[in-house]
């Protein structure tokens, strides 16, 4: 067996490429009776748009305010140009 480990949104701690296809197997032992259900539906609302998860956590987007920093960059860049 190699050390070839995987990488990416898919791994598995402490597990190589050979080990994955029986990892599948034991998955679909394990859950094979609930691997192929539908996600249940709440029965007491609805569920939400994307639009509203979304908003959720746009608060927390990585580039909140990067907009301004341009347009401040771009009118500080402007200003030293004009002096010239």
């Amino acid at each position: 067996m190699t050390d070839k480990k995987i990488t990416g949104w898919h791994t598995v701690v402490g597990m190589n490429i050979e080990e994955m296809p029986q990892a599948a197997k034991d998955a679909e032992e394990r859950y094979g009776d609930i691997l192929q259900l539908s996600h249940p539906e709440p029965k007491n609302h609805p569920r939400m748009s994307i639009e509203a998860r979304a908003a959720q956590f746009a608060p927390f987007a990585a580039l909140t305010g990067y907009e301004n920093v341009i347009e401040d960059a771009v009118e500080t860049v402007r200003e030293d140009y004009s002096k010239r």
